[in-house]
């Protein structure tokens, strides 16, 4: 008959558990309370809308687990049930993570009244979910961006204790000096009175190379640089923790690949 529980602070001593019940954190979760609705499966996902899951349903094009379903608000498990529509499986998938090369001239904001935004490079379906930029590069600067609808996993990979890294391509307007990268490796003091966390440079040639940074304040390359006095003619991101641009070509974008998502969700790979 099932696992007993004791329920404490309540009249209710015993309960048996259901095949879909489960316990977590020492509570028990009735199936009903922890399993999914039909409809919302797929407009969650902006794949229907619940009207048009009522309509689907109607014409026999949903199935779960092989049988076609008969109400929009049956239960289902998310994660466990196979669920068709039009004989093709529907996976679900909470959270989208994308990585976008952001051209020139492009804001990393989800709006913007006077500027193209990197949400605009995406077709329209994928516009349909509340996607936004994982911190943002200047108008004028290019490369990797990740959106994503996952707020949590984008807050830790931005927040200063996670030391997530960062790797960008830079081009100087004048050439750049052993000094010059002594300095800046070791923090600079700019004119605001922050100074900046110790970075990496490797240099390519005098006025190519490649800077690492752990944090992402206002400008910050540009005005290392500038506190050197030069200047920043140039700048791609072209890494986000381990998850490296490639060859994704300028204004395009795709999808994170599973590992991708693992070092972006756990943030492990710092």
């Amino acid at each position: 008959m099932g696992n007993a529980r004791h329920f404490e602070k309540q009249k209710i001593k015993l309960v048996y558990i259901a095949k879909n019940d489960i316990i977590k954190d020492g509570r028990y979760l009735p199936s009903f309370l922890i399993m999914m609705r039909l409809d919302k499966f797929f407009s969650e996902q902006k794949i229907l809308s619940r009207k048009e899951v009522a309509d689907k349903i109607k014409k026999g094009c949903i199935c779960v687990n092989g049988t076609p379903a008969k109400k929009a608000d049956v239960k289902i498990d998310e994660q466990k049930d196979v669920i068709t529509l039009d004989g093709q499986i529907m996976a679900y998938k909470k959270y989208i993570y994308l990585m976008v090369n952001k051209p020139q001239g492009y804001v990393s904001s989800t709006d913007d009244p006077r500027d193209k935004t990197v949400i605009d490079l995406l077709p329209p379906h994928l516009q349909k979910f509340d996607l936004f930029p994982c911190g943002r590069l200047d108008k004028d600067t290019v490369g990797l961006v990740i959106l994503t609808n996952d707020g949590i996993s984008a807050h830790n990979n931005l927040s200063p204790k996670r030391h997530v890294k960062k790797k960008y391509f830079f081009t100087t307007a004048d050439d750049y000096s052993d000094e010059d990268i002594k300095a800046i490796q070791a923090g600079i003091t700019l004119a605001d009175g922050h100074t900046t966390k110790p970075c990496e440079i490797e240099r390519a040639d005098d006025k190519n190379g490649y800077i690492t940074l752990v944090e992402g304040k206002y400008h910050e390359i540009k005005r290392l640089f500038g506190a050197r006095g030069n200047k920043i003619v140039f700048l791609q991101r072209v890494s986000f923790s381990s998850i490296l641009l490639g060859d994704l070509s300028e204004g395009q974008y795709r999808h994170l690949t599973p590992e991708e998502e693992s070092v972006f969700v756990s943030n492990k790979q710092n």
